[in-house]
């Protein structure tokens, strides 16, 4: 017959086990996101188009109800799923709903959690980086010499790819420069380059950005508008992008 203290050494033991197994299982969770930087334009804002996978998070439960909730730092909801039978999951996530505001900036890294709802403490997080698509120049407006050189700066290019701007003006291609090659996951491409690199006219310029030398307006990744304008004032030319 065991003694009251030696059941109460017995049960200290099964807690014990109990928490190294659940220990065990949380740590088994993973999550993993399906692209290094995931590229955002406006038309995604209402979609889910971030892939994100994961395993290890409670096996057998019933496929008709959510058991995983994923979420941001800063309490968004990315999206919840139910599980296959191994205790696996694919879903496509929302991104954070503050990346929707140019205020966050062209890139930024946020840390997602997948939560099992089934297993207390079972958890998994991943990071998430995305990255604003699309053309910027520093500064953006210019006065007088318009065809001064400013810092443009392509985001979400393909990684690797060599990009060209090429300067049109009433459908016709003035210029062409090359900015060099898109470079990290992110794909960003940057180099000091005439705001209008051509003779200058009062008007709308479109600046088209390809994947190599060959100037398609269809092919074209970005397009900026670029406008020209002369002040009554002092005659000046001044340019600013649209």
């Amino acid at each position: 017959m065991t003694s009251p203290a030696g059941r109460l050494a017995l049960a200290g033991a099964a807690v014990a086990v109990f928490a190294a197994v659940t220990a065990s299982t949380a740590s088994a969770a993973t999550l993993t996101v399906g692209t290094p930087c995931a590229r955002y334009v406006p038309e995604r804002a209402g979609e889910q188009w971030i892939p994100v996978a994961g395993s290890g998070f409670t096996p057998n439960t019933d496929p008709r109800f959510t058991a995983v909730d994923l979420t941001y730092t800063n309490g968004d909801l990315g999206a919840y799923t139910p599980l296959a039978a191994d205790g696996s999951f694919l879903a496509n996530v929302f991104m954070p709903t503050e990346f929707i505001s140019s205020s966050s900036g062209r890139k930024k890294t946020y840390t997602l959690t997948a939560t099992d709802r089934n297993t207390p403490g079972l958890t998994a997080s991943a990071q998430v980086t995305l990255v604003r698509a699309g053309v910027t120049t520093k500064p953006a407006r210019v006065r007088r010499n318009v065809r001064r050189k400013v810092r443009w700066s392509v985001f979400g290019a393909p990684t690797g790819a060599r990009i060209f701007a090429h300067w049109t003006f009433k459908g016709r291609k003035r210029a062409t420069r090359r900015m060099g090659r898109a470079r990290g996951a992110c794909g960003i491409a940057r180099k000091r380059m005439p705001f209008v690199a051509a003779r200058p006219r009062t008007g709308i310029w479109k600046v088209y950005f390809t994947r190599g030398r060959r100037y398609s307006r269809k092919r074209a990744l970005f397009r900026v508008d670029v406008s020209v304008y002369q002040t009554f004032a002092s005659g000046a030319r001044r340019a600013g992008v649209r």
